[in-house]
Parts: structure tokens; C-alpha cells; sequence
């Protein structure tokens, strides 16, 4: 996964080529498992749009 964030940074950097992520892991796990380096270029390539976790599950 690393791998394909950095490829889609090159992207991002060279062409302004977009990347839609979701996840279910808070930016600390992001780092713990990806290091420094790629949560770094995901805070330069992405918005963070976060739910509460009360929110109501819209899609049923």
C-alpha cells in the first residue's frame, strides 16, 4: 500500500492527478503502520472529512 500512496504522490506532485482514500484508521494508526514519510504526503493530498462515531449510518 505504501508503495501505491508514493506512486500516487509522484502523480499528485507531477500532473495534479487526484486519489480518494477511505479509511477506518485514525491518523496515529496511519503513521504507526506507514511511517512518517507517507503520512506526511497524505496530509498534502488529501481532506480529511471524518464522521462522528454516534452519526447515523445513512446507507440502509
Amino acid at each position: 500500500m505504501a508503495e501505491i500512496l508514493l506512486a500516487r504522490y509522484d502523480l499528485f506532485v507531477s500532473k495534479r492527478m487526484l486519489t480518494h482514500l477511505t479509511t477506518n484508521l485514525s491518523a496515529s494508526e496511519l503513521e504507526t503502520i506507514y511511517g512518517n514519510r507517507i503520512r506526511s504526503r497524505m496530509r498534502e493530498m488529501f481532506n480529511l472529512v471524518a464522521f462522528d462515531k454516534d452519526a447515523k449510518d445513512k446507507r440502509r
